[in-house]
């Protein structure tokens, strides 16, 4: 199956550009400044999550990892096939899991987290998803150099304004989630890490059936459009930091 296949994408090591050949998972204390990343430089990437950010329902070049290394080739930069690590209903114990049994051998220059919704669609304790999220995010920044700037934990999207959602209880479901994603932007911030918000983005589909994809609850590439536009703006600022 097609999103089996992405889990493994760019698990082959590439080879750190600015790490002089350093042991991928040891990375020097004084690691606090980011050197800058310029139009022409090349780019490593990872994205951590689950169907959201493998793109379920649409083409592998119109998820948001994708769209992402698209438009950071029409920039001037040179990154690398995105590294993905997500499947269709991880909550962040199976991601913790995933990234274990990929057994990750490099850093990156980018690290791109969004995990959430399945915890809280399954009834994941909030203080478990805290914790579970604690050592997420610490791995992506050990996997970053230590360099938090070059982190970025996503919010989760409000499903319950998609069609999928028309017959459940889309009051509970937007409260739970807004929970999940005040323990997300807090634990972005405790971290240093930076935090984007796609929820207010992922609304807009409640009155436009062109942002959910046709099983009526993952976004529709248009959609994933907006979260790159929104996200290589921010990303290309850590780029300077």
């Amino acid at each position: 199956m097609r999103f089996i296949a992405f889990v493994f994408i760019g698990l082959a090591f590439y080879g750190c550009k600015k790490s002089g050949g350093d042991s991928p998972l040891m990375v020097a204390s004084s690691a606090v400044n980011a050197p800058p990343i310029l139009p022409g430089d090349s780019i490593t990437f990872l994205a951590l999550g689950d169907s959201y950010t493998y793109g379920l329902d649409v083409q592998q070049n119109q998820s948001f990892p994708f769209q992402l290394d698209s438009v950071l080739h029409q920039n001037g930069y040179k990154p690398a096939t995105p590294t993905i690590i997500a499947r269709f209903g991880w909550t962040s114990a199976d991601l913790l899991a995933g990234m274990a049994t990929a057994n990750i051998t490099q850093h990156f220059d980018l690290v791109i987290l969004l995990i959430g919704v399945n915890d809280q669609n399954k009834g994941v304790n909030a203080e478990t998803f805290r914790s579970n999220l604690d050592r997420l995010i610490s791995s992506a920044v050990l996997l970053a150099r230590g360099y938090s700037s070059r982190v970025f934990v996503i919010s989760i999207p409000d499903w319950s304004v998609t069609p999928f959602a028309s017959d459940l209880n889309k009051v509970e479901i937007a409260a739970q989630l807004q929970l999940f994603n005040t323990i997300n932007q807090a634990e972005a911030g405790k971290f240093k890490v930076n935090y984007i918000d796609v929820t207010t983005l992922s609304e807009l589909a409640a009155n436009d059936p062109t942002l959910t994809s046709y099983d009526g609850l993952h976004p529709s590439a248009t959609m994933y459009t907006r979260w790159v536009n929104l996200f290589y703006t921010k990303i290309a600022a850590s780029f300077q930091e």
